[in-house]
């Protein structure tokens, strides 16, 4: 491992790192994606009062840039107080600089030293991420992933009911009802992403590489919740949803109504709910290709903790 070299990633850096990611995952980022994803970001937590976690990269002997792990600092919470959330992202090893055995490969060298960089810089943070499978399997047998469980997708259908008192409508991002339910509902978030205004906007609004859909949901005329639906894709896809956890049958049948008529859709919405959600509407849940994984190299958080607290929605994935 002598010849590679870890440090901070910097601004200058960007292009290698596309370059890198177009080499490792078969498709490119624009600048303008990625000042977004690691620049706004930032800015979100910095905002919220943390320091910004630093991505990494390695250098070889000849100062190429080979590997990068990325991480996104954002504002959550946990059990009724703030803390900073980490979700590490965009790991990615030339394909020429890939092996080694067990602990000592290049991966797992540079996933414990990121993950060390964020116990110093923000020690109470939640750290987690989203592998496909081969990638976790790396990262457990090297001592940085562990698993949460399993991404479970659910498929939502809306028949129109008479006497459902819920509706969905158009809403606007800059809506300041957004923060007062999160106010009003974070005691239902015992570990996840604060989902407000700030978090809606960067995540969404302002996304460039996505078109999105906020939709509000109503009962006898009161916003009680909210859902943000994708609109690219090959299917409808609802990404994100804060509600309450005892109208989530009603609330969520309105929208998929709405959803499956502004799309022209009739094969229902494709979803990821929290657990909680889906023993609540009853629904089945089909595995899917992605682990939620817990960063347990010198964690705040262990897994056993944030398996049976955290709240997560496909939004809290970059590939959606």
């Amino acid at each position: 491992m002598d010849r590679y070299r870890l440090r901070a990633a910097e601004p200058n850096d960007e292009h290698r790192l596309r370059e890198l990611f177009a080499t490792v995952f078969g498709e490119s980022r624009t600048a303008e994606e990625w000042r977004w994803k690691y620049g706004a970001s930032c800015a979100l937590a910095t905002g919220a009062g943390y320091h910004c976690a630093e991505s990494v990269v390695a250098l070889d002997d000849s100062e190429q840039l080979v590997a990068h792990a990325g991480v996104l600092p954002l504002p959550g919470w946990r059990e009724g107080a703030p803390i900073p959330i980490v979700q590490v992202c965009d790991v990615m090893v030339h394909p020429e600089h890939r092996g080694g055995l067990g602990r000592h490969n290049l991966f797992t060298l540079m996933l414990r030293d990121l993950l060390a960089r964020i116990a110093e810089r923000l020690p109470t943070a939640f750290r987690y991420g989203f592998p496909g499978q081969r990638p976790y399997l790396i990262g457990e047998r090297s001592g940085v992933y562990e698993c949460l469980e399993i991404a479970l997708e659910s498929r939502l259908s809306g028949p129109r009911r008479w006497n459902n008192l819920w509706r969905a409508a158009p809403l606007d991002w800059n809506d300041a009802r957004i923060d007062a339910l999160w106010e009003r509902l974070n005691a239902q978030c015992r570990l996840g992403l604060i989902r407000d205004r700030a978090y809606l906007h960067w995540r969404y609004a302002d996304n460039p590489s996505h078109r999105y859909r906020l939709y509000g949901l109503s009962r006898l005329g009161r916003l009680a919740g909210w859902g943000v639906c994708a609109e690219t894709g090959s299917e409808p896809s609802l990404v994100d949803l804060w509600l309450p956890l005892e109208s989530a049958r009603h609330a969520l049948a309105a929208l998929a109504v709405r959803l499956e008529s502004d799309l022209s859709r009739t094969t229902g919405i494709r979803v990821w709910l929290p657990t909680a959600y889906r023993a609540a509407l009853g629904v089945p849940g089909t595995e899917t290709p992605v682990v939620v994984a817990n960063m347990r190299w010198e964690t705040a958080i262990s897994a056993e903790i944030a398996r049976n607290l955290l709240y997560y929605t496909m939004g809290d994935v970059d590939i959606f």
